[in-house]
Formats: C-alpha cells, sequence, structure tokens
C-alpha cells in the first residue's frame, strides 16, 4: 500500500522447496535465488534465497529406518541444514517510512506416494518441524523455530524493510545529499532451518513425495 505519498510498489519473490519422503526417508530441498519486482520502480527490489546459490536443489534426507520404523519410533531429523535469505532493496528517501516483508509458505499439498508399494497414502507437512538458528529474536521479525501448518499463506517472518535517508538543516529534507545520514537496513540473512519429522505415525513403506513453496513480499 502507498504511505506518506510514496507510489505503490509490490516486490515479490518466489523460490519452491520440494519435499520428498519414504519409510526409508523424507527429504525437503530447497530451490535456489529466484527474485521477481512486481512493479514499474526499478529502485526497489526483493531476493529471495533459500538453500544453495544458483540452480541448484538441496536435499533434507531423513532415515526412518531401523527401530525407527517400527512400533517404538522417534522423532528423526534431517540433513543437511537450509539457509534462508530474504533482502529488500530500497532506495535513498527523505522518510522513514517502512515497507512491511513477508515471508511465507505454502504446505497445503500433502507428500504424495511415487512408489515403493505406498499405494494413495499421503503424509502431511504438518509431520515437519524446524528449529532455527543464526536468527535475531522474534521482535526482530526474523525466522523463529515451528512447524509447517499445511496452509497455502503461512506466515513465518516479517518485518519492515526500512529506508536510508538524510536530514538536513533545522531537521529538513538534505539538499545536494548534504547533511546528516541514518543508513538503515533490515534483512534475513542466512538464517538456518534444521528440520525434523515427527516420526509418529506408522506409513506405509515407500517414497513420497511434495513441495512448499516460499513466498517473500516487500509492500
Amino acid at each position: 500500500m502507498a504511505r506518506s505519498g510514496l507510489h505503490t510498489r509490490r516486490c515479490e519473490a518466489v523460490a519452491a522447496a520440494a519435499l520428498m519422503a519414504s519409510a526409508a526417508s523424507l527429504a525437503p530441498a530447497a530451490h535456489a535465488v529466484i527474485t521477481t519486482v512486481t512493479d514499474t520502480g526499478s529502485t526497489y527490489g526483493l531476493t529471495l534465497r533459500v538453500g544453495s546459490a544458483g540452480a541448484t536443489i538441496d536435499t533434507v534426507a531423513f532415515s526412518v529406518t531401523g527401530a525407527n520404523a517400527g512400533l517404538t519410533p522417534t522423532a528423526v531429523t534431517g540433513t543437511p541444514t537450509i539457509d534462508v535469505w530474504v533482502m529488500p532493496v530500497r532506495p535513498i528517501a527523505n522518510t522513514t517510512v517502512a515497507r512491511p516483508v513477508t515471508l511465507r509458505v505454502d504446505s497445503s499439498v500433502a507428500l504424495s506416494c511415487q512408489s515403493g508399494g505406498c499405494g494413495t497414502t499421503t503424509i502431511p507437512f504438518s509431520k515437519i518441524s524446524w528449529v532455527a538458528t543464526n536468527n535475531s529474536n522474534a521482535a526482530s521479525g526474523d525466522i523463529q523455530g515451528g512447524r509447517f501448518t499445511t496452509a497455502a499463506n503461512q506466515s513465518i517472518a516479517s518485518y519492515d524493510a526500512n529506508a536510508t535517508f538524510c536530514v538536513g538543516v533545522l531537521g529538513l529534507p538534505c539538499v545536494l545529499g548534504i547533511g546528516t545520514w541514518t543508513y538503515l537496513s533490515r534483512n534475513v540473512t542466512a538464517t538456518r532451518l534444521q528440520f525434523s519429522y515427527d516420526n509418529d505415525v506408522v506409513y506405509p513403506g515407500g517414497n513420497y513425495k511434495g513441495t512448499v513453496r516460499f513466498t517473500a513480499s516487500m509492500e
């Protein structure tokens, strides 16, 4: 939304994370950097990176074998961890008005059986949780520990993208860049997610696959 006379601008970046699972392994994969700016402004931007840079697809594996596949299963930690970046870009401004940045995930479609005799069985994404490290506290809007809810628009991070601004004489806007500059930057930088599969339900053995989509937006 436009605020304080600013033109309406919306930036959006999308990254897909495919999750594969089986009674022997369960895996989320994270696509790399996709940046989309959905307005005509050339000075606004938003970069979302989930996992490795480039076109790499990172796969997180969960080994559900041995006793963990029996009647007394325990939660299984996935490897490797996945890092997430959400980096907004804003032009220099004569106002401190911030723009909301939100990171959402869509885990609404369950993991479905691909092979191995599991038939039409599905595993809901709510069976997968994560612990966040290398993050700031909840008040900062960074990603915290949580779990997928199977919602299509689950918010997992939300903060304001601040602007760099300059204050001149008598508190007026700077003229010709002369004045006191304040540099403001807020972003999610390499917040690390360690995924875990609950493993509290015995599903038929087989390979399952699903997709979680990460979407970052700046209003």
